[in-house]
């Protein structure tokens, strides 16, 4: 396990535990689908789909930040009642209308945790919700034009901000150690990190994004290198051929190498956040060495393909 996780073992433990028994004392049928969704980014279980910048990032500051262990907890709490919230919040603009009856009452009972625990910390003329302002208008902004602006080659920060809101546990931690100077740094590598997964992720899912129309960075990036315009369709084969021919997901990783090396700027105030990132990009890099070796093996004869991934 790797050291960015692997050091917070002790830590997610409680942090989950602790929403667990939160999520499981919420009323009716809320707290069954709210233990399903926890369930499912929870990095301790089998088979977890976890976003673990989400709650690691309060933990990854604490060297920096000074905050102590059960402050940085409860700030990652925040941060999975936060994520859950904008995730419901997030499926249920993506399929309008398919969604249980259940999921937007659900979603502003997440959201009351997520608000509570940064309230025992903050009274009402904190800075601290300046930047919870921005942040949300970051997001909102972010994910209601995603499907309309070119985010990746215009501004490719419009990435990052479709998770803005985990930013306020960088803001909230330099706030409680009164080091305001610190916070737009570590803004920038933590946009320059998330810019970096969502790369990662599109470049894994750019097949299903086409099915269900929605942005991905990658057909963004190819679109963009053939020059089709914006109201022409690009067909599957069309990105296929520029992935595995033309070699362009390698240009598209640059883009992540560029990030990392913003990310590297925090130098050792954050170290496991710049390992992260630069495990993303390892990652990224990974799946373009893979499409590597396939082509070369496509290109010594179908039976060698066939037998290296049969055998």
């Amino acid at each position: 396990m790797e050291g960015w996780l692997h050091a917070y073992e002790e830590d997610m433990q409680w942090v989950f535990a602790e929403a667990e028994r939160i999520i499981g004392e919420m009323p009716g049928t809320f707290g069954t689908t709210g233990l399903k969704i926890l369930n499912q980014a929870n990095v301790l279980k089998e088979d977890s789909s976890s976003n673990y910048i989400s709650f690691l990032l309060p933990l990854w500051l604490r060297g920096c930040s000074q905050l102590s262990i059960p402050d940085s907890r409860r700030f990652s709490l925040a941060n999975i009642f936060g994520m859950m919230y904008f995730q419901l919040i997030d499926d249920v603009m993506d399929s309008p209308g398919e969604s249980s009856p259940e999921i937007l009452p659900l979603a502003n009972l997440l959201q009351l945790e997520f608000i509570s625990i940064y309230s025992s910390y903050f009274p009402a003329e904190s800075l601290f919700w300046s930047y919870y302002r921005t942040y949300l208008q970051q997001w909102a902004e972010a994910v209601t034009h995603e499907n309309q602006e070119n985010y990746f080659m215009d501004n490719p920060v419009r990435m990052a901000h479709k998770a803005a809101p985990i930013k306020l546990s960088v803001a909230g931690s330099l706030i409680l150690s009164e080091q305001l100077s610190l916070i737009p740094v570590l803004e920038d590598a933590t946009d320059n990190t998330l810019i970096t997964l969502q790369m990662l992720d599109d470049a894994m899912d750019w097949k299903k994004d086409m099915e269900e129309a929605n942005y991905n960075s990658l057909v963004a990036f190819i679109r963009a290198k053939l020059k089709i315009p914006a109201d022409q369709a690009i067909s599957r084969e069309q990105i296929e051929q520029a992935i595995y021919i033309d070699d362009c997901l390698i240009h598209y990783s640059e883009q992540a190498s560029a990030n990392h090396f913003q990310v590297q700027a925090i130098n050792e105030m954050a170290p496991h956040l710049r390992d992260f990132s630069h495990h993303l990009l390892e990652e990224l890099l990974n799946v373009t060495k893979n499409i590597e070796k396939d082509r070369i093996l496509l290109q010594t004869g179908g039976l060698n393909y066939w037998l290296s991934k049969n055998v």
